[in-house]
């Protein structure tokens, strides 16, 4: 039998909301549920708002997506298009280097000199206002953002999450533009599973710590993460870009350095600044010696290219892959705030320099519109004269952008920006209203209002990255040529919830708890097992550690970069907890971080304490849970707010069974039951 007319449905929805107001006011049933509600004389006020909501009828929301994937060819002119077609690409990744270095003296010297010297150089491009914007994978996901316009994942390191997907980034691009394409490290080629990813994002050549002949310098580089030095690394890749550059077409070269990284060791003769004695022995004192011998070796470096004639005959493009002196230290925010002589914000630790070369350019230029590193490889190739992108991308030709959109996901949560000279920052409550924006050169604050629609651009950004990882779109659009609509469409179909959820309450966990909490995870893969098909609410004081924690006990914790060996039955474990499971959050800053787990469907039961009716509303609409949860007391109230969005409603407490047919009737979708699981 075929569905009702929806005019027959819109009357019959009419007729069960007056019989609800109805039953509600003269209670037929003597329904004590329903007498405690009226006694709350909250109809009275409100019921003409209730009919009136309730009877219009639930709005669609279609999802937007920022797609900048098409826009590169139409972005195409200009007088740099195609300036340096057919050159070699030498890209060298500078190991946390920030843009607060470039030009800087400090103690009367020069921090980066040879940078400096670079800047100024007739052929040289300088991109000031250009950010970082990596995952969990520190420096393997700016290589990865740099090479795809795709931002890393931040619930894992991407190069092994998804180290089996389709890919079809700069690399294979200039590939098939008949570069050969080769990449440099001095480190194990295992750490960040960079040995078998390197191939599957298009590099025919992985230069590597097994061939390099390290100069084992004692006392250089970060902590575990030792390698060959930066001066050592440099003169024996050149010799390697002389092979490639006899073999009769051009070459791209990507290169990572590695003696500029944290805690910034290194031995006294390679230190070439005189500290403030308040700067000695300290990360900051460190960082700025490394950073000053990074650039000595690629000064170096350069001498080189040029002694090999490489030099003309290649664009050569230095950026840096994240910072190196966080602001979450106190000390270090207090130090590098007093030499500045401002503050030390979230975007200024974030901007890192962006330096295109290209010899035979007559001009010099400083270039402000804001990018990141999404912005790249669209960039790169527009200097490169390559004609169209044949792949998906999310960043844009900053040459030819009408206005520069950086969007962050880490230090600055999901949803901030930079747009040119303005820096939004999301509230790391979640509430809109509570987040902040200033101008990135005068550091006044401004108004927020205006900037709603690119707080929801810069999150769908940051969300439609994950959604083409996650589903491994590039395969589907490139390989089986399916339209990127259709593959959205398909993929981002309504999701089923079920009208009756289970509310699991495990027994609170704490790292204090360990043996406890760990039976506390037995105990909901044991539900859960016996319960397959069923979705799953999880409840707890402290979701978010819980979480955590849960995941450390299926996967261990290991050290950050290195490949880590996994367990295939606990992972199927995981995999199935995580795709059945609802996280419930109560307030707004856990949404974003469970998020960032790998949750995708997070239950939302607000405050109502806590947070007013315009807040709840607007976090629902920008941040679009599965689902809310009301208690039935507060069900009428939040109706006439919730009944007409398209979001999932549950109602828990209601035991009563008229009230339950009437709230279904006039459009709850479904109903909470909670079940406690007790940890023996």
């Amino acid at each position: 039998m075929g569905s009702l007319p929806k005019e027959i449905k819109y009357f019959t929805k009419i007729a069960a909301i007056w019989i609800f107001v109805l039953v509600l006011v003269l209670n037929p049933f003597n329904s004590t549920f329903i007498m405690s509600l009226n006694n709350q004389e909250f109809f009275s006020y409100h019921l003409k708002d209730i009919i009136e909501t309730l009877s219009t009828p639930k709005s669609q929301n279609t999802k937007e997506f920022h797609l900048a994937t098409g826009t590169y060819e139409s972005e195409k002119d200009g007088e740099l298009f195609g300036i340096a077609k057919d050159k070699n690409l030498i890209v060298i990744q500078m190991e946390s280097m920030q843009n607060i270095l470039i030009g800087r003296n400090y103690n009367g010297q020069e921090i980066t000199p040879n940078l400096n010297r670079l800047i100024k150089e007739q052929g040289t491009i300088y991109f000031d206002n250009f950010y970082q914007q990596i995952g969990s994978g520190n420096t393997s996901d700016a290589e990865f953002a740099i090479n795809n316009s795709l931002l890393g994942s931040i619930e894992s390191f991407t190069y092994q999450l998804y180290q089996d997907n389709y890919f079809h980034g700069l690399p294979w691009v200039l590939k098939d533009a008949g570069y050969q394409t080769a990449v440099f490290h001095g480190y194990d080629k295992k750490f960040w599973n960079r040995e078998r990813i390197y191939p599957v994002l298009g590099f025919d050549t992985f230069i590597n710590s097994d061939i390099l002949i390290d100069d084992k310098i004692e006392g250089i580089g970060g902590g575990n993460i030792v390698g060959i030095s930066d001066q050592a690394f440099f003169k024996q890749s050149a010799e390697f870009l002389e092979e490639l550059n006899a073999g009769g077409c051009p070459f791209y070269s990507f290169l990572i350095t590695l003696s500029c990284h944290h805690p910034f060791r290194l031995p006294d003769f390679l230190k070439g600044l005189d500290l403030y004695p308040q700067d000695e022995n300290n990360i900051v004192g460190n960082y700025l010696n490394a950073a000053h011998y990074a650039d000595r070796a690629i000064g170096e470096f350069l001498e080189l290219l040029k002694e090999k004639g490489l030099y003309q005959n290649s664009v050569i493009a230095l950026y840096g892959d994240h910072f190196g002196l966080p602001k979450s230290d106190r000390a270090v925010d207090e130090r590098v705030t007093e030499l500045l002589g401002y503050e030390y914000d979230y975007d200024v630790m974030l901007n890192v320099p962006l330096i295109i070369h290209i010899p035979e350019y007559e001009g010099n230029m400083t270039v402000s519109t804001s990018g990141g590193q999404l912005d790249f490889m669209p960039t790169i190739c527009y200097l490169l004269g390559i004609e169209e992108l044949n792949t998906l991308y999310l960043g844009q030709n900053l040459f030819t952008a009408e206005s520069g959109f950086a969007p962050g996901q880490t230090h600055l949560l999901k949803g901030s920006f930079i747009i040119d000279d303005i820096v939004f920052e999301i509230s790391r409550d979640g509430v809109f209203e509570n987040s902040r924006a200033y101008n990135r050169i005068t550091r006044k604050g401004l108004d927020i209002t205006d900037l709603r629609d690119e707080y929801l651009r810069a999150k769908s950004i940051v969300e439609l990255s994950d959604f083409y990882l996650k589903n491994d779109v590039l395969r589907s659009v490139i390989l089986e040529g399916k339209t990127i609509e259709g593959v959205i469409d398909e993929l981002n179909s309504p999701k089923s919830l079920p009208s009756r959820l289970t509310l699991l309450d495990p027994s609170l966990y704490s790292s204090a708890q360990a043996e406890k909490g760990e039976r506390s995870f037995v105990s909901v893969v044991n539900w859960m097992r016996d319960n397959e098909e069923e979705k799953t609410a999880i409840i707890m004081d402290d979701m978010l550690d819980w979480l955590q924690n849960m995941d450390d006990y299926f996967t261990g914790s290991v050290k950050k970069g290195v490949v880590r060996s996994i367990n295939t039955e606990r992972d199927a474990i995981l995999r199935d907890l995580k795709s059945r499971m609802i996280p419930v959050i109560r307030t707004m800053d856990d949404c974003t971080k469970i998020e960032y787990l790998g949750y995708k469907d997070i239950l939302f039961m607000p405050n109502f304490e806590k947070y007013t009716r315009k807040q709840i509303m607007d976090f629902i609409e920008m941040n679009r849970p599965c689902a809310v949860a009301i208690p039935a007391e507060k069900s009428t109230e939040q109706f006439n707010s919730l009944i007409s969005s398209d979001i999932f409603v549950y109602v828990y407490g209601v035991s009563d069974p008229v009230l339950r047919s009437l709230l279904s009737a006039i459009g709850v979708d479904g109903f909470i039951e909670r079940e406690v699981l007790e940890v023996k």
